[in-house]
């Protein structure tokens, strides 16, 4: 019997520490519903309180160490289930786009880049101003873009006029936006930009005609390439004028006497103007006329006085 009693204090000390564990916020997070109860438990007590105005019921509720326990808990584990829920719909997401590329590899398998492109070009609702791109149409961008980087890598191992034939031959029909046309438009702008990196101003400029014919003028081979590489080049010999009086001197006079040369001529005004034009607008009297300029000596420059030092 004194076995049994002892047994039985043990069993009943066991239960009233069960009773009190502590209710922390790592064991409310486990019984999220526990929280809840809690939490709704302490705000019915704090409106009592606050209701009551009883200002010392009101701080030992807000203070409670469980009521803070419950409401952090709830917190913590509505992030929780936000990140999961986030990562369901990107594996979802990424599912679903696999599926889409599998399906679109499949379609393209044994079309060019050119005859891909035309498939994308077919497809519609893709381009959904303020709306997030399905699947398919994620699918689409990614297997078009790998395209248009295949159809540059090739066109770009022809010269600068082969790839202009093949653009020719590719704008005949489609010039929109993402067409072959715009690829092979943008591969020449590329071949320009590589074929003028390391060239010198006269090269440049003798190279006008070509990257700016009057059919392709208005492209960005003109546009971007060539004159990024005329203004790289110009701005170094402007600069160089700027900065040695010696060379500066010699330059501007030696182009005051070309236009003299021409001017004794007699010619006619339009051969006159052709012939002066051409030396005041090239190397290095252009550049020398832009020195001229910087250095603060006027606007107007005809080179019709020489320069003394």
């Amino acid at each position: 019997m004194k076995n049994l009693k002892v047994i039985g204090l043990v069993l009943i000390a066991g239960l009233g520490l069960a009773g009190c564990e502590e209710k922390n916020q790592e064991y409310y997070l486990k019984h999220i519903d526990s929280a809840k109860e809690k939490l709704e438990e302490c705000r019915n007590d704090l409106n009592k309180a606050f209701r009551q105005n009883d200002e010392k019921l009101f701080e030992k509720i807000k203070n409670d160490t469980e009521c803070q326990a419950a409401e952090n808990a709830i917190k913590e584990d509505q992030i929780q289930q936000a990140k999961l829920e986030q990562e369901r719909k990107a594996a979802e997401e990424k599912l679903a786009l696999e599926t889409e590329m599998t399906a679109i590899r499949n379609q393209i398998a044994d079309k060019s880049w050119q005859n891909s492109i035309n498939e994308y070009m077919k497809v519609e609702g893709c381009n959904v101003l303020f709306s997030a791109p399905s699947p398919k149409c994620k699918a689409w961008e990614i297997v078009y873009n790998e395209k248009v980087d295949e159809g540059k890598k090739e066109l770009k191992q022809l010269t600068f006029e082969d790839i202009k034939k093949q653009m020719i031959s590719l704008c005949k029909l489609d010039q929109r936006r993402g067409s072959n046309c715009a690829v092979a438009q943008s591969a020449l702008e590329e071949k320009a930009t590589e074929d003028l990196a390391n060239a010198d101003i006269q090269t440049i400029e003798s190279q006008k005609p070509l990257y700016c014919a009057e059919d392709i003028y208005s492209l960005n081979a003109c546009r971007k390439s060539w004159e990024k590489a005329f203004d790289r080049e110009n701005e170094k010999h402007v600069k160089f004028f700027t900065d040695n009086d010696d060379e500066f001197i010699r330059t501007f006079n030696s182009c005051a006497d070309k236009i003299a040369d021409i001017e004794a001529q007699n010619l006619k005004w339009n051969e006159k103007n052709t012939l002066e034009r051409k030396i005041a607008e090239t190397y290095p009297c252009h550049q020398a006329k832009e020195a001229y300029r910087k250095r603060g000596m006027g606007y107007s420059v005809n080179f019709e006085k020489k320069i003394e030092k």
